[in-house]
């Protein structure tokens, strides 16, 4: 479920970007570990490398996922967010203030960052906008559509994907709870809108009727 196709780790790897990538070292935490707590007293980027992240609000027992950060996607800390390793994780992690430094001077790789930062805070907006405005039926629809659209048809024609979440995470994402969200996903299958193959493979044999039911 990649924010963007900005490609951060194809930048860093430019030999005109060698010393900004001394600047970052490797770090892996296990799967469902806490990375990152919120106002983090290191203030820190991090390019995933390897699994996905999860950056969520917290308050009294309550979660609000804000995104979910694939291999090449960037963040912070030093923010109110959680992040959490939805997979075993790795992290290219360098201080702010040694990247700052070597910005001015590689703007390709700024340009990069500011996309992948960018479509990030677009996606946390249409988050935002889907629980405020929505109900749980659109916001699964629109999620499962941004994916299809970056998917690429297999040989029926159909647009498949491998989101890679339990229903559990599906849910907080949409913010709804898990019977919910498994209730409307069959729903779509009977209704021919989606294929569910098992083991987080989702088919749509035509994402505009998909995209038709929000404007329902």
């Amino acid at each position: 479920m990649r924010l963007t196709d900005a490609d951060l780790l194809a930048e860093l790897d430019r030999p005109e970007c060698a010393a900004v990538r001394r600047a970052f070292v490797t770090r892996r935490y296990p799967r469902g570990r806490q990375v990152f707590a919120p106002r983090e007293t290191e203030n820190r980027l991090f390019i995933v490398a390897r699994g996905r992240a999860r950056v969520y609000l917290a308050s009294k027992g309550k979660e609000f996922t804000m995104a979910i950060l694939d291999v090449g996607d960037v963040y912070t800390t030093h923010t109110r967010a959680h992040v959490e390793a939805l997979d075993d994780l790795d992290l290219l992690e360098a201080d702010i203030a040694a990247v700052r430094r070597f910005l001015a001077d590689m703007p390709a790789l700024t340009i990069s960052m500011v996309k992948v930062l960018g479509d990030l805070l677009s996606h946390a907006f249409t988050v935002i906008d889907g629980l405020a405005f929505h109900d749980v039926r659109r916001r699964l629809a629109q999620l499962l559509l941004l994916e299809a659209r970056r998917a690429q048809p297999d040989a029926t024609g159909a647009a498949c994907f491998d989101h890679g979440l339990s229903i559990e995470q599906l849910a907080t994402i949409v913010g709804s709870s898990r019977q919910t969200v498994s209730s409307l996903l069959n729903a779509l299958e009977r209704e021919g809108v989606i294929r569910l193959k098992g083991r987080g493979v989702i088919c749509v044999p035509d994402p505009d009727a998909l995209e038709a039911l929000l404007d329902v």
